[in-house]
């Protein structure tokens, strides 16, 4: 940092040269020696005073500032040179110097710019000053004025209309950002506490003292030249006095330094805590300081009258803040001050480590004096009664209502505790008192003592005093009567509580296992909290990311939220019960039917709630579906039989009875006139008759075998095993099975082997007929093609609704390429 002050030195004696050169050379300078002063004076001041700030304060940006309001001003030298180009440049940039010192000063003392106004002020200012000197150098030849002048480099279009407008432009701008400087600073003065006003008045004073006359010379400048320019000489003068005005500042601050020194010998003469605080106060320059004593034991602070001293309370304040003191690392001490005394660090680091030592031993004495305090106060509120005693168990001393003594306390005193009281309990008590002197620990125990006839429980505490015990009894008497009759209360209410627990194990066990659903619900649907029931159902957990939502809108799908929703505030409405039927979503997309109540109830703080209890009848739907489709292919597939019965009898026997009995017509009407003739009718009759009962006989097989009747299922299904085009594996079991059974298994094997014939391929079947648990099992199994589909065609359906008649199932498994199973299980009972 050093070397970069000395670099930021050497440029400005550089620049400074620089300008002193070009104001000697000048040919349009009628004073030079006056201008180089000007330049001198002006510029050094701030220079200066800023590498000073600078050094000092080197995270602070205010001397930067003020360093940098020299460096602005030694642009303006330029407008001395006898060239053009540096010539305007000169003009142009002459009045930056302005911007950067009304920047230095709304940035004072914390180097820094706070607000948004402050802000657009320090923009406005930078704005105006090189920006309008650069749009009036468009229009103004500075030369026509000047006499030796160079022209004016920027010149576009002279207009002497447009210089006398943009000046007066510019000039009322320039007010107006000066007004708000003004305000800002008018604002700031307003809300400084006292010490910050000592410290702001110099630089204030100057610097007010110098915008006033740049007031009185922007407007005095459109009337009078020869004003103007006195009044901007006298302007360079008191403008050069701000930085001494922050020198003098500077110097203040170690002259406050110097009073640490002043400091310690008061802090040695001081007696009181209040004469403490005073040289404290004296020593940092602030009236309004508070002083508190940091006390660990209790772990607050206390003012210098001993009181509770709330560090937060007088910090809330705007414009305090607190700073702690330490001696050897521990916290002894908080000064609460005004802020302004941040920007003096180390003043304040310096008093704190002078008046830390005094401020230490004083804490100790009002920790002391706080502690006598309470302890005193605490004794005089103890009911207890206290009883000092010697080694031997004499009393010496008593404290407390001589209402508890079993004797009066003239006589009790100089009393050995074996002469007052009872063996047992005068030798718990002498026990207690050498146990306390020997080993220092503090001794308890209680025992009960009738006083005044009536028995009273006591507890004593006895602690060692010197060579002396003393004795702190306390009666219990009502204690202990409370905690017998608490310990009775809490053995009922655990016993009250493990029941409420079982019963609440219980009926969440139960609910929570039941085949039914059930949701607790608010008065408005929404969800409170559901049983396990409805987890597996939905597929959601009873969590909060479901609790809080609508009912409809997390479980029932969404065609039929709107009609649940209304349902469900009508019955609300209504507070009655109601029951509904609606299709449900899980969280993975499955629909479910499910049949649903609502019931009005509350819950256990009283609050009205709503139970939806349900059953998920998608199972059920499904079979009420199948049943009545099966009855409905029962009826159809009896109307189709019933018709081809009639459609084989009026084709088969029936044709042929016809013919028969026209035959047997002919033959009696050829009895006596050509008996040959009648015989070959007779004949032909006949043949036709046995004929006409084959059909009947074949017919009759179809509507149920009569060796089904007549002989059992074994019997049966060998003739058909022996009718069918390839070989049949069978295998039977002995007993006979009810005669519904036997008829649907011939049936099922019937089907399957037509099936194997005509679409298998098989080059072989296998037929089982067992008992297994109550039921007959009925597999056919072949070796052919596979892929049947039992929800294709008739056959395979229909056996399904002959079998579940008899509450059945028949299973079919057909994979391609791997045969076919045939399995019915039909109950026996």
């Amino acid at each position: 940092m050093k070397r970069i002050h000395l670099a930021v030195l050497a440029v400005a004696v550089a620049l400074t040269a620089g300008a002193l050169y070009l104001t000697f050379a000048s040919n349009h300078e009628e004073n030079p020696e006056l201008v180089a002063a000007a330049h001198l004076v002006a510029v050094w001041a701030f220079i200066g005073s800023g590498l000073v700030a600078w050094a000092r304060r080197p995270e602070n940006r205010f001397g930067v500032l003020l360093t940098a309001v020299g460096f602005a001003w030694l642009l303006g030298a330029l407008s001395e040179s006898n060239w053009s180009i540096p010539f305007t440049l000169g003009w142009v940039l002459g009045s930056i110097f302005l911007a950067v010192f009304i920047h230095a000063l709304l940035a004072f003392p914390r180097g820094y710019l706070e607000t948004r106004s402050v802000y657009l002020a320090v923009i406005a200012a930078y704005a105006i000053a090189p920006g309008g000197a650069l749009l009036n150098s468009f229009v103004d030849d500075y030369s026509d004025d000047c006499a030796g002048c160079p022209p004016n480099a920027f010149l576009v279009y002279e207009s002497q209309t447009a210089t006398d407008i943009l000046g007066g432009v510019l000039i009322a701008a320039a007010l107006a950002v000066l007004g708000v400087v003004f305000s800002i600073l008018r604002r700031r003065w307003r809300a400084a506490s006292k010490p910050l006003r000592r410290l702001l008045a110099p630089i204030y004073a100057t610097a007010g003292a110098s915008l006033v006359l740049l007031l009185i010379a922007l407007s005095v400048t459109p009337v009078s030249e020869t004003g103007s320019n006195v009044l901007w000489w006298i302007l360079i003068f008191v403008f050069a006095s701000v930085p001494l005005s922050f020198v003098a500042f500077v110097l203040r601050t170690r002259l406050a330094r110097a009073s640490v020194g002043e400091l310690l010998i008061d802090l040695g003469s001081a007696r009181e805590p209040k004469e403490l605080r005073a040289a404290i106060r004296r020593a940092l320059g602030d009236p309004t300081l508070l002083l508190g004593y940091w006390i660990p034991d209790a772990g607050l602070y206390l003012d210098v009258a001993g009181e509770r001293f709330d560090v937060e309370a007088e910090t809330a304040e705007e414009g305090r803040v607190a700073t702690t003191v330490e001696h050897d690392g521990d916290l002894v001490a908080v000064f609460v001050h005004d802020d302004s005394l941040l920007d003096q660090p180390e003043l304040v680091r310096g008093v704190c480590a002078a008046a830390s030592l005094a401020l230490s031993r004083e804490r100790t004495v009002q920790a002391l004096t706080a502690g006598e305090r309470r302890y005193r106060a605490l004794l005089d509120a103890i009911p207890d009664l206290m009883f000092r005693m010697d080694r031997d168990g004499t009393y010496l001393d008593f404290e407390g209502d001589r209402r508890d003594l079993v004797s009066p306390p003239e006589e009790l005193i100089g009393s050995n505790v074996y002469d007052v009281l009872p063996q047992e309990v005068a030798d718990n008590l002498a026990d207690g008192v050498r146990e306390a002197l020997e080993t220092g620990r503090v001794v308890t125990g209680d025992y009960r003592l009738e006083v005044e006839g009536a028995p009273r429980d006591w507890e004593v505490r006895i602690v060692k005093d010197g060579e002396e015990a003393v004795l702190i009894v306390r009666d219990i008497t009502e204690r202990k009567r409370a905690q017998d009759e608490l310990e009775r209360l809490h053995d009922e209410l655990q016993a009250r509580h493990a029941e409420l627990e079982r019963e609440r194990d219980f009926i969440r066990t139960t609910v929570d296992s039941a085949p039914s659903f059930f949701c607790l619900v608010t008065p408005g649907g929404d969800v409170v909290r559901f049983n396990r029931t409805l987890e597996a159902i939905s597929g959601r957990r009873d969590d909060a990311l479901v609790r809080g939502r609508l009912f409809w809108d997390v479980f029932v799908a969404p065609e039929e939220r709107e009609e649940v929703r209304w349902e469900f505030e009508d019955l609300s409405r209504r507070g009655c019960k109601g029951e509904y039927e609606n299709n449900w979503v899980s969280a993975g997309g499955d629909r479910r039917v499910v049949a649903w109540s609502l019931t009005p109830l509350s819950d256990e703080t009283g609050a009205p709630r709503y139970l939806i209890a349900g059953m998920d009848v998608t199972e059920r739907k499904r079979q009420e579906d199948e049943l009545r489709r099966s009855r409905a292919r029962i009826v159809e597939a009896g109307d189709v039989e019933r018709r081809r019965l009639e459609r084989n009898l009026h084709d088969g026997a029936q044709q042929r009875l016809v013919s028969l009995s026209l035959g047997l017509r002919l033959a009696q009407a050829r009895l006596t006139s050509d008996p040959e003739g009648a015989e070959r009718l007779l004949e032909g009759a006949a043949e036709e008759l046995s004929h006409a009962l084959a059909e009947l006989r074949e017919l009759a097989r179809g509507i149920h075998p009569a060796v089904l009747t007549d002989r059992g299922l074994g019997a049966a299904l060998e003739t058909l095993a022996a009718r069918a085009p390839l070989p049949v594996d069978l295998t039977l079991t002995d007993e006979r099975l009810p005669e519904p059974v036997e008829a649907a298994a011939y049936y099922v094997v019937s089907e399957a082997l037509a099936n194997v014939t005509k679409y298998a391929g098989a080059s072989a079947v296998a037929i089982s007929i067992t008992r297994l648990n109550g039921n007959a099992v009925v597999e056919v199994a072949d070796d052919g093609v596979g892929g049947a589909d039992p929800t294709r065609g008739s056959g395979l359906r229909g056996l399904a609704d002959r079998v579940e008649s008899l509450d059945g199932r028949l299973h079919v498994e057909s994979s391609p390429g791997s045969g076919t199973k045939v399995r019915a299980e039909i109950p026996c009972a």
